[in-house]
């Protein structure tokens, strides 16, 4: 994957511009929430990549750095809910499944640094680490949807003992939203509220409850960004629905009252939104994913429709994304191709045990 990302050619794009310009302010020693919209979270792990290489891509190395620590964060998730090496494997497929996130990296989009962190909080509150809450607010800052996990967790760290995790985790995301809000004297905003409607203008952000409303176009939007390709999905529209029904029928999977609580909370939060966008379910879908995995691992025609399936959402992406970083549709699909040698690797060693 490190090849594959070497091969790409950045081009800073959209909100990219903000988080690269936020970050190097904060490079030479100031913080300035007013002049630059969105949350601001993966700008502060780019400092450091600034002041050593001076790079006005700095946001895109900080996410490249995220997505490649991302590759062993989903084994060893997927190994600690199922407590086998071999569905780590599978969640790794998964993640190489999942290409949005690595590639709208290279525009200086977030979402390769939410996805890490996702994993991060995941694999925390299987292990039942104590910083569990101090990553989930990290995470929350990074893109807000990511604090719809907190099911996970919080049930073990309502007690003495544990709770001070949770004050400092809310004192990180109270340093946050109270020092943005001093600066700009409102919460600050989805970046997408109005820009597509041509009134959007980026010196004058709107406050944070103009991103909302109750309604239900909202709701059926988080279906469409589920589900059709053409909406450039996270993840196979298969592989949702292999989660979905394991999560019905399957009442022993670990957690899976939080987990389906996490999901809920992820659908109504973007579901009330007057503008969302697929990216805005990588919670969701990553835990659909990983609730997916057991029917793979045990059909081979499941494993043969999720890669066929990954290819409809590869394209979409790429012509619309990726086009612009690598240089051939062939290439772009080397993830993809990565993906389907794991699960072939794991059916030959299935097969040649069984012949043996």
């Amino acid at each position: 994957m490190l090849v594959y990302f070497l091969l790409a050619t950045p081009a800073m794009n959209d909100d990219g511009f903000q988080y690269e310009g936020f970050a190097e302010s904060l490079a030479h020693g100031h913080l300035d929430f007013k002049s630059f919209y969105g949350f601001q979270g993966l700008s502060f792990f780019s400092v450091p990549i600034f002041w050593l290489t001076g790079s006005h891509n700095s946001i895109i190395i900080a996410s490249i750095i995220f997505s490649l620590l991302s590759i062993p964060l989903a084994f060893l998730v997927g190994r600690a809910y199922f407590k086998t090496d071999r569905a780590g494997y599978y969640f790794l497929a998964l993640f190489l499944l999942t290409p949005y996130p690595y590639t709208t990296m290279f525009r200086g989009f977030q979402e390769a640094a939410l996805l890490f962190f996702i994993l991060l909080i995941l694999h925390a509150s299987f292990q039942e680490k104590k910083w569990s809450p101090v990553v989930w607010s990290v995470g929350g800052i990074v893109k807000p949807f990511a604090l719809t996990l907190f099911p996970l967790f919080l049930k073990n760290f309502l007690n003495r003992k544990k709770i001070i995790w949770v004050a400092i985790a809310l004192a990180i995301g109270a340093a946050y939203l109270g020092a943005n809000h001093y600066q700009i004297g409102h919460w600050i905003n989805n970046a997408a509220i109005n820009s597509y409607q041509g009134n959007f203008n980026p010196d004058n952000p709107p406050p944070l409850e103009k991103s909302f409303t109750l309604g239900l176009k909202g709701f059926l939007r988080v279906g469409a960004n589920l589900l059709l390709s053409f909406r450039k999905i996270m993840i196979s529209p298969a592989v949702i629905l292999m989660g979905a029904w394991a999560l019905w029928q399957n009442k022993s999977l670990s957690k899976r009252q939080e987990i389906i609580l996490a999901i809920i909370l992820n659908f109504l939060l973007v579901g009330l939104m007057t503008f969302s966008f697929s990216k805005y379910l990588l919670p969701m879908t990553t835990l659909f994913a990983l609730a997916a995995v057991p029917m793979l691992m045990q059909n081979f025609w499941a494993k043969a429709l999720v890669l066929i399936d990954s290819f409809f959402v590869f394209k979409p992406i790429f012509n619309y994304f990726g086009h612009s970083y690598w240089s051939s549709f062939y290439i772009y699909l080397f993830p993809l191709f990565l993906a389907a040698i794991v699960f072939l690797a794991d059916y030959l060693r299935k097969w040649t045990k069984q012949l043996s």
